[in-house]
């Protein structure tokens, strides 16, 4: 937070953007349903191609590429009234400071810290460069991921549960904010 601002007041913390693969590789899919869909409306008998189904699902295709590129813009996190609040994909999450084990909570690199690589999905969505929801570690249990990339990426563990991985251009002011709130037991 900044000096002048009141305690209550929200601030909003900038995530890196993805980068171009996942967005290359939703536009090929999206592209390659459109295709596929007009070589098959192509070889169906003329009564077929005028079935309310086959007209549901032309529309339904590029309306449903919409929807997907609409969740994956959809990401931010801001600190408000001492609740970290985290918007990804369909899922938004809240956590109080509090809750955070601030005195564990550093700035990783992934490719060095492969731990905390998100592993199965329990509930999220994963494209290369792009991860946000729920995933699981073998050795740190249940997550929740806004990853867009894996260079400087703030790990802050919740006091007995989950932890959360966040991308952010300046993680450090996150942190700093949050100590600021709660401000550790002990400094390393």
């Amino acid at each position: 937070m900044q000096a002048n601002q009141p305690p209550s007041a929200a601030s909003r913390y900038n995530i890196v953007a993805p980068g171009g693969k996942a967005v290359a590789i939703a536009a090929l899919t999206a592209g390659t349903c459109i295709v596929a869909f007009a070589i098959v409306l192509r070889f169906l008998p003329p009564p077929a191609q005028t079935q309310p189904g086959v007209w549901v699902a032309a529309l339904g295709l590029p309306l449903m590429a919409a929807i997907f590129y609409c969740l994956a813009r959809r990401r931010s996190v801001s600190l408000q009234n001492g609740v970290l609040i985290i918007k990804a994909g369909i899922h938004t999450r809240c956590v109080p400071a509090a809750r955070l084990e601030l005195e564990r909570a550093r700035i990783v690199d992934l490719q060095e810290q492969a731990d905390l690589l998100p592993g199965r999905g329990t509930f999220g969505a994963s494209l290369p460069g792009y991860q946000t929801g729920w995933f699981r570690t073998h050795k740190w249990g249940k997550g929740f991921y806004l990853l867009t990339d894996r260079r400087r990426v703030l790990w802050l563990p919740e006091r007995g549960g989950p932890h959360l991985l966040l991308s952010l251009e300046q993680p450090q002011t996150l942190l700093a904010a949050l100590n600021a709130m709660a401000p550790r037991s002990y400094r390393d």
